[in-house]
């Protein structure tokens, strides 16, 4: 069910967001601390996707935004006003849940007229509105159906309708989109930020996704126990990441053995790289991790798998991804890595054959070895 705004219902291209921040929160269940001092901060229209796997807290830091939950400290602030003790019925928020939560006995229309009704906005206005939403969100013509006659996406579409429908300052989507199959998913979630866009409602969506958070969101704060790993643009945080949990959790990522030979250079698979961010001593044992487009190959002459020096792999399997084909890779240390090439050149890299590592030249991170850090990275 949608959270019901106390504001009066407003022309759709007057629906403007206003800034969110959440500074400081805590929120333990018993020993579990499902938030560890959790800060974010929202631009006004801006949509921001909070990552991480399962338990690290973002569903509980929506609940709070919208009222459901209370924090042990902290406090939710709405362009500039503290609404941390605020009930959820005066929050004007609206909120979209992964279960569609509609209300069986009502139509689609009446489904999104309910938060208007419950105004007391007259009904010939919240029927006009209701339809003009359905439209919005590709349900034209379907106001007299019921849920039940409705498919998984059209209800998602409903709901997402319903909490439009009280005009909310901040928009809440809690997982909408894992209920659904693959292709309604995408196509509702460009739905869902263009219809975002155009509302200029800024939103907050919680997702365990990574190309959900990377291909809608302005900026995606990835959690981890709690906290605050990072939050950037979907670009910066791809390419740029902060941490090594962030560098695991986006994307794939290969953990390849280097040395550190100086200040801020690291050598891998006998080429010299760059340091991205904290660096041990010189002479310290690291993982170098690296993204699998960053990895280039060269064909080495055919030699026995068992001969395989560091900086080599073996070429053990090709997954076909269309303008690009990943190749796995087994090390000569025993780990394994993932090359991604443009598909027209996989026949200089047949399965069996032995190729020499190329890394990009450009700045990496590093995890020395033996670290929590890096049996965290073993681990994910």
């Amino acid at each position: 069910m949608s959270v019901i705004a106390s504001a009066p219902v407003q022309d759709v291209s007057r629906a403007r967001g206003v800034g969110l921040e959440l500074s400081g929160l805590h929120r333990s269940f018993g020993a579990a601390h499902a938030l560890a001092g959790f800060d974010l901060s929202l631009a006004p229209g801006e949509l921001v996707a909070l990552l991480g796997p399962s338990g690290c807290g973002k569903t509980t830091a929506l609940r709070i935004v919208a009222g459901f939950d209370q924090p042990d400290q902290g406090t939710v602030s709405l362009d500039g006003a503290d609404l941390t003790r605020l009930s959820a019925a005066k929050r004007d928020m609206g909120m979209v849940f992964q279960s569609y939560s509609l209300f069986p006995h009502l139509t689609a229309g009446q489904n999104v007229g309910y938060g208007p009704r419950l105004r007391k906005i007259p009904a010939s206005e919240r029927d006009k509105q209701a339809k003009e939403l359905l439209e919005l969100v590709g349900m034209a013509g379907m106001g007299a159906r019921y849920p039940h006659q409705l498919s998984g996406g059209q209800q998602q579409r409903v709901a997402l309708a319903r909490a439009l429908a009280v005009r909310p300052k901040v928009l809440l989507l809690d997982e909408p989109l894992s209920a659904l199959d693959a292709k309604v998913r995408l196509q509702l979630r460009d739905e869902i930020r263009r219809i975002q866009q155009e509302f200029g409602i800024t939103t907050l969506f919680v997702t365990h996704d990574q190309e959900e958070a990377l291909s809608m969101a302005d900026r995606v704060a990835v959690m981890r126990a709690g906290r605050m790993e990072q939050c950037a643009e979907p670009a910066e945080l791809y390419d740029r990441p902060a941490t090594a949990f962030v560098a695991q959790f986006v994307g794939t990522m290969n953990h390849l053995s280097g040395r550190i030979i100086g200040a801020g250079k690291v050598r891998v698979a006998d080429q010299e790289l760059t340091v991205d961010g904290s660096c041990p001593a010189a002479g310290t044992e690291v993982k170098v991790l690296l993204r699998p487009e960053n990895l280039d190959l060269a064909p080495l002459p055919a030699t026995s798998a068992d001969a395989i020096k560091p900086g080599e792999g073996q070429v053990l399997l090709a997954t076909f991804l269309g303008a690009t084909t990943r190749l796995t890779l087994r090390l000569g240390d025993g780990g394994e890595a993932k090359a991604d090439l443009p598909s027209h050149r996989v026949t200089e890299f047949p399965v069996g054959s032995i190729v020499r590592l190329i890394p990009a030249p450009r700045p990496v991170l590093v995890v020395e070895e033996g670290t929590e850090e890096q049996k965290d990275l073993a681990e994910g």
